[in-house]
């Protein structure tokens, strides 16, 4: 991919990919705009290839090959990643797409390959092992069953699984959970919601504060400020965030924990054809208020204040203001296969693994 035209190419080939499947969301062309752009601060640090396969000049096939260099200062260990994979259902396709992936790997000293990773773990990572009977929720990916067999062919070996859970709110919360709220009340912690019109404020804690207690994740990559914000800049969060259902734990008016949440915007987004305009965004606003389904993207909590009941505390305000919308089902995501702790929390809450996402390691 060398110029606008081959970006647009690549871009638009899971519309040929995915054509005749219900379930598919199609991504927004900002989403790639933005991350790709050279102004992204990511790129301070990593280095990013694009290639696309084309049958009878359509492209029908894409792959992405990144490089981050600290990354392999983090882990002393040069690998690659591959990410933002699509074809269609043909093994030679995918199969050239790879071989010019393990060309250019070899040729910059790299000896393993995992992937999908969408550039970063925390972006994307990990084709749909179990979950094909659902569409995706939002910032959750989605993938053909057929990938599976050709990684497997191709001689790739699990690496890990990513998990999501799901609630069924039809149902009464767990008591455990109603009792570590009450408990983190009666111990001094208050519960506020993230205050929209304050963005601004709202990011200057949030930032350092995510990226001080994410650290000690699988993949960790050391993120800075402007990546962050990069990513979740002012207008994405007066557009993304529900304020009732991004909650902030504080002791002393400091914050100690958070809970991101939202509606399961994919139920809208679906069906706008990957097109930010202003008929797609009334009909955002009409429909909005007819989500069904609520997301639990993220959590965090400082060191200190862990395995005090606060994340079940969490959980339970979140839970029950998706109850009182009426909301049949939250999906809880991702969680990582290994995070014993969090699945703990998770079975207090009555939740059940819904999806598994796999990131795979080839060895070159």
């Amino acid at each position: 991919v060398r110029t606008i035209e081959d970006f647009k190419e690549f871009f638009y080939v899971p519309w040929v990919v995915y054509k005749d499947d219900p379930f598919w969301v199609p991504p927004f062309w900002r989403e790639y705009d933005n991350f790709f752009r050279l102004s992204n601060p990511f790129w301070r640090h990593a280095e990013v290839k694009l290639f696309i396969a084309k049958r009878n000049n359509i492209a029908c096939g894409r792959i992405a090959v990144f490089i981050d260099h600290m990354f392999w200062k983090i882990i002393g260990e040069k690998i690659g990643f591959f990410g933002f994979f699509e074809s269609i259902e043909d093994y030679e396709t995918m199969n050239s797409l790879f071989e010019v992936v393990k060309q250019w790997m070899r040729s910059k000293g790299i000896k393993k390959i995992w992937g999908p990773i969408n550039g970063r773990i925390d972006i994307g990572c990990g084709f749909l092992y179990k979950g094909f009977d659902e569409p995706p929720s939002i910032l959750s990916s989605y993938s053909p069953r057929y990938y599976l067999d050709f990684v497997e062919k191709l001689g790739m070996k699990p690496l890990r699984d990513q998990l999501l859970y799901k609630v069924d709110l039809d149902k009464p919360l767990s008591v455990e959970l109603e009792l570590s709220a009450r408990n983190c009340l009666d111990n001094g912690i208050h519960i506020r919601k993230f205050n929209r019109l304050r963005a601004n404020r709202e990011l200057k804690w949030w930032i350092p504060f995510m990226i001080d207690v994410f650290s000690n994740h699988w993949g960790y990559i050391p993120v800075s400020y402007d990546e962050v914000k990069t990513r979740f800049g002012i207008r994405e969060i007066r557009w993304f965030i529900d304020p009732s259902l991004f909650i902030i734990a504080e002791v002393d008016k400091k914050p100690i924990a958070f809970l991101w949440a939202t509606p399961d915007y994919n139920q809208i987004f679906r069906k706008m054809d990957g097109k930010i305009n202003a008929r797609n965004y009334i009909k955002f606003l009409f429909n909005k208020h007819n989500i069904n389904i609520g997301k639990l993207h993220l959590i965090g909590i400082k060191e200190e204040y862990r395995n005090q009941g606060i994340a079940s505390c969490l959980n339970y305000y979140v839970l029950r203001e998706m109850q009182k919308r009426e909301y049949k089902l939250a999906e809880i995501g991702w969680v990582d296969e290994k995070n014993e702790a969090s699945i703990r929390i998770l079975e207090k809450a009555n939740a059940k693994p819904y999806k598994r996402y796999r990131v795979y390691e080839l060895k070159l």
